[in-house]
């Protein structure tokens, strides 16, 4: 290959490099919707775990109590 055609492919790929790679602002917005979703959906998912967990705990004290009652009997 020439000089001459090593710089024709050359600037060729830095002008395909700057247009092709450039994000856009609407890609940006749905790249950002997309990750409120997820933050909404992780926080509903840690909620749920939460009341789960709150539930577990009263129900293992209510069998506690039952399993002292029945001791002192």
């Amino acid at each position: 290959m020439s000089l001459k055609t090593v710089t024709k492919l050359s600037a060729l790929a830095l002008i395909a490099g700057l247009t092709v790679g450039c994000a856009s602002t609407s890609d940006l917005a749905a790249v950002k919707k997309d990750a409120d979703e997820a933050k909404a959906m992780a926080r509903q998912a840690l909620d749920s775990a939460n009341a789960a967990n709150s539930c577990c705990q009263d129900t293992q004290e209510k069998l506690n109590r039952v399993f002292k009652k029945s001791m002192y009997k």
